[in-house]
Parts: C-alpha cells; structure tokens; sequence
C-alpha cells in the first residue's frame, strides 16, 4: 500500500493543531543514513492502513521531492478522549535489516473453560526479525486449561526466523479459581429489657 504525504513547512503546537483539524495526522520519517522528515499524512489513508495491515503495516510513503520509503510505524500517539491519532513516527525499512517490534496477543477458545476465570496478563510480545517475517499477531490455546494452569511467553508457537525479546517465563495467560462470595449474615437482635424489669416467679 501506498500513502502520498506532504512536507511539513511548519512546526509546533499551533500548526499541529491546525493539520490535526484539517483531518491530517502529523509525521516524521527516520533512518540509518537519512535526515528526519517532518510529513503529514492524510489521517483516512492512515486508518486504512492500520486497518487492512495491522499496527506493524510495511507500506510505501510518497514525499513530494520524488523519493517514496518503505516504512514501518514504530510509534503512535493518540489521543485519550476522542479515536484519532495525533501523530507517528515512521523508521524507513532497509533490505536485510531486522526490526524489534511488539506484536499483539490473541487468547482463543477461553469460552471452552468451563471452571475459573481466563485472565490474559500479558497483551503483546516483543520480537526481532525481518520486516517480511513480522506476523499481524500470535494466538495461544486456552481452551485446555484448568483452574491453576497457565501458559508462559515459552509457550507461543513462533517462526524459526523470529526472536522473542520478552522473557520466556512471563505469564501469558492463566486461570484463576473463581471469587467466592461471602455468604450474607442476619443478625437477630433480642429484645431489649426493660430497666428494672424481674421476671415472675
């Protein structure tokens, strides 16, 4: 895919803002070797982007002086009240040159654990490999588990060409004995006496 950007001629929070209402999303392109570009991108293309491709998407960039860079997003800020991004950080891929990226984690079949609580601990793995070996995300297998069992970063099924960086003891995903509720308590009250009051005989 393939996204036409122009160069930013202006910088800093006003004129940030100001692209950010025309719908653009600010950018700059760095590489080995190159000097930082400051771009913006049309925020519809960017969507598709990261709709189509994922947030590890390999796609073209087009800059007005006539170059076109093989990009990857290495960062994305965002902002927290309204769906829109704000602004990425685009590193030029090279051929041969390996990345380190995080890549999602999907937990299937957690419906077929019918005792406990699935709990997903850990959201994203770090890996280093080539760009054209980076999957859209891993999966793991939840639906054997029992209350007590869990499965560790070790456990994900990766390519031989592929690294992972997180610590292979980390916890993925686990099942938790379900929270038992207290069982409610009526207090009854006896009846007060009265001062002063003996019994009959």
């Amino acid at each position: 895919m393939k996204i036409n950007a122009t160069l930013r001629t202006e910088v800093g929070s006003s004129a940030a803002n100001r692209d950010r209402r025309e719908k653009k999303v600010t950018a700059v392109i760095n590489g080995k070797g190159l000097e930082s570009t400051p771009v913006l991108l049309d925020g519809k293309d960017l969507d598709n982007v990261l709709k189509t491709l994922g947030k590890n998407a390999i796609f073209d960039v087009a800059v007005p002086n006539g170059e076109s860079h093989q990009v990857i997003i290495k960062e994305i800020q965002s902002a927290t009240l309204v769906n829109q991004i704000l602004d990425v950080e685009l590193q030029v891929v090279k051929k041969g040159e390996k990345l380190v990226v995080t890549v999602p984690i999907s937990v299937v079949n957690a419906e077929n654990v019918k005792r406990g609580i699935v709990s997903q601990t850990l959201n994203e793995l770090e890996i280093e490999t080539l760009p054209t070996n980076i999957p859209t995300e891993f999966t793991v297998d939840a639906g054997e588990l029992e209350i007590g069992d869990a499965l560790t970063v070790s456990d994900i099924k990766v390519d031989k060409d592929i690294t992972v960086l997180s610590d292979a003891e980390q916890s993925v995903v686990s099942v938790l004995p379900p929270s038992v509720e207290e069982p409610e308590t009526t207090e009854v009250a006896s009846e007060p006496s009265l001062v002063g009051e003996t019994e009959e005989v």
